[in-house]
Protein backbone atom coordinates (compact mmCIF):
# COMPACT_ATOMS: atom_id res chain seq x y z
CA UNK A 1 0.00 0.00 0.00
CA UNK A 2 2.89 2.32 0.86
CA UNK A 3 4.60 1.65 -2.47
CA UNK A 4 1.31 2.32 -4.31
CA UNK A 5 0.95 5.71 -2.59
CA UNK A 6 4.54 6.59 -3.48
CA UNK A 7 3.86 5.82 -7.16
CA UNK A 8 0.74 8.05 -7.18
CA UNK A 9 2.61 10.90 -5.49
CA UNK A 10 5.49 10.57 -7.94
CA UNK A 11 3.17 10.76 -10.95
CA UNK A 12 1.38 13.77 -9.45
CA UNK A 13 4.70 15.52 -8.79
CA UNK A 14 5.91 14.88 -12.33
CA UNK A 15 2.65 16.22 -13.75
CA UNK A 16 2.76 19.43 -11.71
CA UNK A 17 6.48 20.21 -11.91
CA UNK A 18 7.31 18.78 -15.32
CA UNK A 19 9.17 21.23 -17.58
CA UNK A 20 8.12 19.38 -20.72
CA UNK A 21 5.82 21.55 -22.83
CA UNK A 22 2.90 19.77 -24.48
CA UNK A 23 1.91 21.14 -27.88
CA UNK A 24 -1.67 21.24 -29.08
CA UNK A 25 -3.18 22.15 -32.43
CA UNK A 26 -5.47 25.18 -32.09
CA UNK A 27 -8.54 24.97 -34.32
CA UNK A 28 -11.65 27.04 -34.99
CA UNK A 29 -14.98 25.46 -35.87
CA UNK A 30 -18.17 27.09 -37.12
CA UNK A 31 -21.72 26.15 -36.19
CA UNK A 32 -23.38 27.51 -39.34
CA UNK A 33 -27.15 27.62 -38.96
CA UNK A 34 -30.15 28.26 -41.15
CA UNK A 35 -32.82 29.82 -38.96
CA UNK A 36 -36.50 28.74 -39.23
CA UNK A 37 -38.33 30.21 -42.22
CA UNK A 38 -41.87 29.65 -40.89
CA UNK A 39 -43.35 29.41 -37.41
CA UNK A 40 -43.64 26.13 -35.57
CA UNK A 41 -46.85 24.13 -35.87
CA UNK A 42 -49.11 24.69 -32.87
CA UNK A 43 -49.36 21.97 -30.25
CA UNK A 44 -52.76 20.76 -29.00
CA UNK A 45 -52.41 22.90 -25.87
CA UNK A 46 -51.57 25.98 -27.96
CA UNK A 47 -54.56 25.35 -30.25
CA UNK A 48 -56.92 25.07 -27.26
CA UNK A 49 -55.50 28.23 -25.71
CA UNK A 50 -55.85 30.07 -29.02
CA UNK A 51 -59.53 29.06 -29.22
CA UNK A 52 -60.12 30.31 -25.66
CA UNK A 53 -58.58 33.68 -26.53
CA UNK A 54 -60.81 33.93 -29.63
CA UNK A 55 -63.90 33.25 -27.52
CA UNK A 56 -62.89 35.89 -24.95
CA UNK A 57 -62.18 38.41 -27.70
CA UNK A 58 -65.54 37.67 -29.36
CA UNK A 59 -67.45 38.10 -26.09
CA UNK A 60 -65.81 41.44 -25.27
CA UNK A 61 -65.75 42.90 -28.78
CA UNK A 62 -68.22 45.43 -30.23
CA UNK A 63 -70.36 44.57 -33.24
CA UNK A 64 -68.71 45.07 -36.58
CA UNK A 65 -70.18 47.07 -39.48
CA UNK A 66 -71.11 43.82 -41.19
CA UNK A 67 -73.07 42.60 -38.13
CA UNK A 68 -74.91 45.92 -37.82
CA UNK A 69 -75.76 45.78 -41.52
CA UNK A 70 -76.99 42.18 -41.13
CA UNK A 71 -79.29 43.21 -38.26
CA UNK A 72 -80.65 46.06 -40.39
CA UNK A 73 -81.37 43.60 -43.23
CA UNK A 74 -83.27 41.30 -40.85
CA UNK A 75 -85.33 44.22 -39.53
CA UNK A 76 -86.16 45.28 -43.11
CA UNK A 77 -87.29 41.76 -44.10
CA UNK A 78 -89.52 41.46 -41.04
CA UNK A 79 -91.20 44.74 -41.94
CA UNK A 80 -91.74 43.63 -45.54
CA UNK A 81 -93.24 40.29 -44.45
CA UNK A 82 -95.65 41.97 -42.03
CA UNK A 83 -96.74 44.42 -44.72
CA UNK A 84 -95.67 47.39 -42.70
CA UNK A 85 -94.95 50.45 -44.79
CA UNK A 86 -91.25 51.25 -44.75
CA UNK A 87 -89.71 54.59 -45.48
CA UNK A 88 -87.04 53.29 -47.87
CA UNK A 89 -85.42 56.71 -47.93
CA UNK A 90 -84.34 56.08 -44.31
CA UNK A 91 -82.82 52.69 -45.19
CA UNK A 92 -79.34 52.15 -46.56
CA UNK A 93 -79.81 51.74 -50.32
CA UNK A 94 -76.13 52.20 -51.21
CA UNK A 95 -75.91 48.55 -52.19
CA UNK A 96 -78.45 46.06 -53.44
CA UNK A 97 -76.41 43.21 -51.97
CA UNK A 98 -77.59 42.04 -48.55
CA UNK A 99 -75.21 41.20 -45.70
CA UNK A 100 -76.14 37.52 -46.03
CA UNK A 101 -75.35 37.56 -49.77
CA UNK A 102 -72.01 39.15 -48.99
CA UNK A 103 -71.32 36.47 -46.34
CA UNK A 104 -72.24 33.63 -48.70
CA UNK A 105 -70.00 35.03 -51.42
CA UNK A 106 -67.03 35.20 -49.04
CA UNK A 107 -67.63 31.66 -47.77
CA UNK A 108 -67.64 30.40 -51.34
CA UNK A 109 -64.35 32.21 -52.00
CA UNK A 110 -62.85 30.79 -48.79
CA UNK A 111 -63.67 27.23 -49.87
CA UNK A 112 -61.58 27.76 -53.01
CA UNK A 113 -58.59 28.97 -51.00
CA UNK A 114 -55.91 26.40 -50.12
CA UNK A 115 -53.20 26.94 -47.54
CA UNK A 116 -49.61 26.34 -48.66
CA UNK A 117 -48.07 23.08 -47.52
CA UNK A 118 -45.45 23.12 -44.78
CA UNK A 119 -43.71 20.29 -46.60
CA UNK A 120 -41.49 21.25 -49.52
CA UNK A 121 -40.21 19.25 -52.46
CA UNK A 122 -36.94 18.79 -50.55
CA UNK A 123 -38.89 17.24 -47.65
CA UNK A 124 -40.68 14.84 -49.96
CA UNK A 125 -37.41 13.79 -51.60
CA UNK A 126 -35.60 13.75 -48.22
CA UNK A 127 -32.89 15.99 -49.71
CA UNK A 128 -30.64 16.64 -46.71
CA UNK A 129 -28.40 18.96 -48.74
CA UNK A 130 -31.18 21.45 -49.45
CA UNK A 131 -31.79 24.60 -47.42
CA UNK A 132 -35.47 24.38 -48.39
CA UNK A 133 -36.18 21.44 -46.08
CA UNK A 134 -37.65 21.49 -42.56
CA UNK A 135 -38.71 25.14 -42.86
CA UNK A 136 -39.92 25.34 -39.25
CA UNK A 137 -36.68 23.98 -37.74
CA UNK A 138 -33.15 25.19 -37.17
CA UNK A 139 -30.70 23.52 -39.54
CA UNK A 140 -26.95 23.11 -38.90
CA UNK A 141 -24.30 22.42 -41.52
CA UNK A 142 -22.34 19.26 -40.76
CA UNK A 143 -19.62 17.66 -42.88
CA UNK A 144 -18.26 14.14 -43.08
CA UNK A 145 -14.48 13.89 -43.02
CA UNK A 146 -11.89 11.19 -42.56
CA UNK A 147 -10.02 11.75 -39.29
CA UNK A 148 -7.35 9.15 -38.82
CA UNK A 149 -8.71 5.81 -39.95
CA UNK A 150 -12.39 6.63 -39.34
CA UNK A 151 -15.07 8.83 -40.90
CA UNK A 152 -16.74 11.37 -38.62
CA UNK A 153 -19.59 13.86 -38.90
CA UNK A 154 -18.36 17.19 -37.52
CA UNK A 155 -18.92 20.93 -37.84
CA UNK A 156 -16.66 22.67 -40.41
CA UNK A 157 -13.27 23.27 -38.78
CA UNK A 158 -9.70 24.26 -39.59
CA UNK A 159 -6.31 25.02 -38.10
CA UNK A 160 -5.48 28.42 -36.63
CA UNK A 161 -2.47 30.11 -38.22
CA UNK A 162 -0.04 32.40 -36.47
CA UNK A 163 -1.07 36.07 -36.62
CA UNK A 164 -4.80 35.38 -36.93
CA UNK A 165 -7.55 36.13 -34.47
CA UNK A 166 -9.74 33.07 -33.83
CA UNK A 167 -12.70 34.94 -35.36
CA UNK A 168 -10.61 35.51 -38.51
CA UNK A 169 -9.77 31.81 -38.58
CA UNK A 170 -13.48 30.98 -38.42
CA UNK A 171 -14.25 33.38 -41.28
CA UNK A 172 -11.46 31.85 -43.38
CA UNK A 173 -12.80 28.36 -42.70
CA UNK A 174 -16.22 29.32 -44.06
CA UNK A 175 -14.67 30.68 -47.28
CA UNK A 176 -12.37 27.69 -47.71
CA UNK A 177 -14.99 25.11 -46.73
CA UNK A 178 -18.19 26.49 -48.21
CA UNK A 179 -16.96 28.53 -51.15
CA UNK A 180 -17.25 32.23 -51.98
CA UNK A 181 -20.91 32.11 -53.07
CA UNK A 182 -22.19 32.22 -49.50
CA UNK A 183 -22.93 35.14 -47.20
CA UNK A 184 -22.99 34.55 -43.44
CA UNK A 185 -23.24 36.59 -40.25
CA UNK A 186 -21.18 35.71 -37.18
CA UNK A 187 -22.50 36.15 -33.64
CA UNK A 188 -19.77 37.99 -31.77
CA UNK A 189 -15.99 37.76 -31.68
CA UNK A 190 -15.68 35.35 -28.76
CA UNK A 191 -16.06 31.55 -29.04
CA UNK A 192 -19.33 30.07 -27.81
CA UNK A 193 -17.98 26.60 -27.05
CA UNK A 194 -14.89 24.46 -26.59
CA UNK A 195 -13.82 20.85 -27.14
CA UNK A 196 -10.50 19.04 -27.07
CA UNK A 197 -9.37 15.56 -27.97
CA UNK A 198 -6.09 13.64 -28.12
CA UNK A 199 -4.61 12.29 -31.34
CA UNK A 200 -3.93 8.56 -31.64
CA UNK A 201 -0.66 7.45 -30.02
CA UNK A 202 1.04 6.87 -33.38
CA UNK A 203 0.27 10.39 -34.57
CA UNK A 204 1.31 11.92 -31.25
CA UNK A 205 4.70 10.25 -31.49
CA UNK A 206 5.23 11.34 -35.11
CA UNK A 207 4.03 14.94 -34.84
CA UNK A 208 4.97 15.59 -31.20
CA UNK A 209 1.53 17.20 -30.87
CA UNK A 210 -0.79 15.96 -28.15
CA UNK A 211 -4.09 16.68 -29.83
CA UNK A 212 -6.46 19.45 -30.90
CA UNK A 213 -8.25 22.20 -29.00
CA UNK A 214 -11.33 23.39 -30.87
CA UNK A 215 -13.04 26.75 -30.31
CA UNK A 216 -16.59 27.00 -31.70
CA UNK A 217 -18.18 30.08 -33.27
CA UNK A 218 -21.83 30.52 -34.24
CA UNK A 219 -22.99 32.01 -37.52
CA UNK A 220 -26.16 32.12 -39.62
CA UNK A 221 -26.43 31.88 -43.38
CA UNK A 222 -27.98 34.94 -45.04
CA UNK A 223 -27.96 33.83 -48.67
CA UNK A 224 -26.06 31.68 -51.12
CA UNK A 225 -25.33 27.97 -51.09
CA UNK A 226 -22.63 25.58 -49.97
CA UNK A 227 -20.13 24.22 -52.48
CA UNK A 228 -18.89 20.74 -51.63
CA UNK A 229 -15.11 20.50 -51.24
CA UNK A 230 -12.83 17.63 -52.24
CA UNK A 231 -11.80 16.92 -48.64
CA UNK A 232 -15.43 16.32 -47.69
CA UNK A 233 -16.87 12.86 -47.98
CA UNK A 234 -20.37 14.29 -47.60
CA UNK A 235 -22.35 17.15 -46.07
CA UNK A 236 -25.87 17.77 -44.75
CA UNK A 237 -28.10 20.47 -43.35
CA UNK A 238 -29.28 18.65 -40.23
CA UNK A 239 -31.95 19.39 -37.64
CA UNK A 240 -31.06 19.30 -33.93
CA UNK A 241 -32.68 15.86 -33.67
CA UNK A 242 -30.60 14.57 -36.59
CA UNK A 243 -27.42 15.96 -35.04
CA UNK A 244 -27.94 13.67 -32.07
CA UNK A 245 -27.75 10.66 -34.40
CA UNK A 246 -24.87 11.93 -36.54
CA UNK A 247 -22.38 13.51 -34.13
CA UNK A 248 -20.57 11.17 -31.78
CA UNK A 249 -20.22 11.59 -28.04
CA UNK A 250 -18.62 13.37 -26.24
CA UNK A 251 -18.36 15.78 -29.21
CA UNK A 252 -22.16 16.16 -29.35
CA UNK A 253 -22.31 16.77 -25.60
CA UNK A 254 -20.14 19.88 -26.03
CA UNK A 255 -21.93 21.09 -29.18
CA UNK A 256 -25.42 20.98 -27.67
CA UNK A 257 -24.32 23.33 -24.87
CA UNK A 258 -24.41 26.29 -27.26
CA UNK A 259 -27.37 25.24 -29.42
CA UNK A 260 -30.46 27.34 -28.74
CA UNK A 261 -33.77 25.53 -28.10
CA UNK A 262 -32.02 22.17 -27.88
CA UNK A 263 -34.58 19.84 -26.29
CA UNK A 264 -33.20 16.32 -26.76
Amino acid sequence: MKNFNNIILKKLYNRVYSTKQVKWDIMASVCLQRKPVITKSLTDIEVNYQNILKEIEFEKSLKSDHELRHEKDIYRMEKLKSGTVIDFDSMDQSSSQSAQDYLDKNKEELLKFKFGSRLTEADEKNDNKSLKRKLEDNLVLIIKQKLGHEDFWILPQGLWTDGEQLRETAERIIKESCGKNINVRFYGNAPCGFYQYKYPKEKREQSKIEGAKIFFFKATILNGKVEKKDNWLDYEWATYQELNNKLKQPYMKNVKLFLSNYSI
